[in-house]
């Protein structure tokens, strides 16, 4: 199977709502392994949570939903900015 990681886009994603101290960067990493994405996850000092994941495009909105759905419903909002793809990541990681 070829990868062309030339199709590849980045989304730049911060969660809003009840996503600290619930597991949600654990269950990001974990649903990552689901999907063909790679990227992180960390914490933001405002009570959000900020991600970044390179994929193809359907491969990332699925991932993200499948987060969301993941969750049950902690997920209040989202800001998303998509980008070109830098090809950095091997996996979903959590940062600190």
């Amino acid at each position: 199977m070829t990868t062309d990681k030339s199709l590849e886009v980045r989304w730049h994603v911060i969660f809003i709502g009840r996503v600290q101290g619930v597991g949600f960067r654990f269950t990001c990493s974990e649903v990552g392994k689901r999907h063909k994405v790679s990227g992180w996850v960390k914490n933001l000092s405002d009570g959000s949570v900020e991600m970044i994941v390179e994929g193809k495009p359907n491969s990332i909105r699925d991932y993200v939903a499948d987060v969301c759905d993941s969750t049950h419903g902690r997920v209040d909002d989202q800001e998303i900015v998509k980008s070109k793809a830098a090809g950095e990541f091997q996996s979903m990681q959590i940062r600190r």
